[in-house]
């Protein structure tokens, strides 16, 4: 069982575009194609903005076994580098300068298998994780330049899911609670900034987002969410149908949009995705509109605004969404 939901979790960490309506997203790129001991590999990540121009470059040479890093954004255009193995943030302003280095915690050390989660709403970023031993993970908030403003201990592991709102200091919690009988439950925890569990759902999600009306709309690959974050209460849960799961998530003023496609395949190292359905959600939950999309096989996708429209791209294919 545990094998089983291990090879689903990488499949959809892999899924999971983030297509929050940010300013700025990133795009990455590896160069070197090391696969010996001494051997290095540069990262490039590229900032954009939202009509797709480039900011700055931040270029990060990492060892060929060694997890690359992660570059969240702040709504400022500064940037923080997130490495798992070592542990560190490195922050940037919003022309790539360096603006300083830290430590998540004075006695982290290496780890191959450290999980950060992280999250950015404004600038703001919202960070959990924990060390092998440790029965309770840990979640700390910075401001863009780097400063702690928070740090607090959840007695809870195997997060599979973090989603954050700045303007209403809300932090959402997905996580995996293993039996001794191999079973298991999912649970969704909304806590403040101080860590006191304010409501708990038995629910999942992976990727979530607040809306413009204070709802909380989340996904995982097999199941949707919306909580109403000013009730406490879930405004709507939703499966996929049999055979498909959900790929990605946004939304406008009037609906929610979800994308849904069968199972991937596994070609060179990429899933591999085709004909992807588009889905239209009010924000009730209920079905208004479908449509599937006859394409190739495509291992990039998300959403984007082009002249001001939504629209969904799956490799070379964009499909206008309003």
């Amino acid at each position: 069982m545990k094998i089983m939901f291990a090879i689903l979790y990488l499949i959809s960490t892999i899924l999971s575009a983030q297509s929050l309506n940010k300013q700025f997203h990133v795009e990455e790129m590896v160069e070197g194609g090391s696969d010996k001991i001494g051997g290095f590999n540069i990262v490039e990540y590229s900032v954009l903005s939202i009509d797709e121009k480039v900011i700055y470059k931040i270029s990060n040479k990492t060892e060929y076994d060694i997890p690359y890093s992660k570059l969240e954004v702040f709504n400022n255009g500064g940037s923080v580098l997130i490495n798992s193995f070592y542990g560190t943030l490195t922050f940037f302003d919003n022309s790539g300068t360096n603006l300083k280095k830290l430590k998540l915690s004075d006695n982290i050390g290496v780890e191959y298998e450290r999980s950060i989660k992280s999250v950015v709403d404004g600038n703001t970023l919202v960070l959990l994780f924990n060390q092998q031993g440790d029965k309770f993970s840990t979640i700390q908030k910075y401001n863009f330049s780097g400063v702690v403003q928070t740090s607090f201990e959840v007695e809870i592991l195997n997060v599979n899911g973090l989603a954050y709102s700045e303007t209403l200091k809300q932090i959402y919690l997905s996580h995996i609670d293993w039996k001794n009988d191999g079973g298991m439950e999912k649970f969704v925890l909304l806590i403040n900034e101080n860590g006191e569990i304010l409501k708990k759902y038995n629910s999942t999600f992976e990727t979530g987002f607040f809306t413009e009306n204070n709802l909380f709309v989340a996904f995982s690959n097999r199941s949707l969410l919306s909580i109403n974050s000013e009730t406490l209460e879930i405004n709507f849960q939703k499966r996929s149908m049999s055979g498909k799961m959900f790929i990605d998530m946004t939304t406008n003023k009037e609906s929610i949009i979800v994308i849904s496609a069968s199972p991937p395949k596994l070609e060179s190292g990429k899933w591999y995705y085709k004909n992807p359905t588009i889905i239209k959600l009010n924000q009730s939950g209920e079905q208004i509109d479908k449509n599937k999309i006859e394409t190739i096989l495509f291992s990039e996708y998300g959403f984007n605004r082009l002249n001001g429209n939504l629209e969904f791209t799956a490799g070379n294919k964009h499909m206008n969404i309003e």
